[in-house]
């Protein structure tokens, strides 16, 4: 049987113990303030697109069925799935103002979060992956993912 020693670099510990963004959170929140603009924010956008030939684009659908208490996404716990709707039409607005600031930019990484994403029914998801599409040009080998747990598809009445 092997002995393995462990070992700890208190200089590298002490230099990486702080808080750290989440991966749903780009840019990160404290990019975000009282003094920054929608000006800012297309500024930052139309130079980003500007300096990469390739996008990712995270949609965030926030609500969830149950709670996973490990969870710490900004997310909407509720068994009315009529609410998702109202958000959703709000979203294909934004992903449309979105795209014009990096019109011509494509996307090669799509992911969706949240929430669940499978707390909206599969038209949901057809249309809001048909707005995508109208909006943004995704590449053919395009990476799709989804950020959370599998939960039961939505029941359809």
């Amino acid at each position: 049987m092997h002995s393995h020693e462990l070992l700890f670099d208190p200089e590298l510990i002490n230099r990486y113990d702080r808080p750290g963004p989440r991966y749903t959170s780009y840019p990160t929140a404290t990019q975000f303030h009282s003094g920054f603009t929608a000006a800012d924010h297309s500024r930052h956008a139309r130079n980003a697109a500007a300096l990469t030939p390739a996008l990712s684009l995270y949609v965030h659908l926030p609500y969830c069925s149950t709670i996973c208490y490990y969870c710490a996404c900004n997310k909407i716990v509720t068994k009315d799935r009529s609410r998702a709707q109202p958000y959703l039409d709000r979203l294909q607005r934004e992903l449309a103002m979105q795209a014009e600031l990096v019109a011509g930019t494509q996307v090669e990484q799509l992911h969706w979060g949240g929430g669940t994403p499978t707390f909206i029914t599969p038209a949901q998801i057809s249309a809001l992956m048909q707005a995508i599409d109208r909006h943004f040009t995704l590449s053919q080998a395009a990476t799709r993912a989804r950020a959370s747990p599998p939960s039961p598809p939505p029941s359809t009445p």
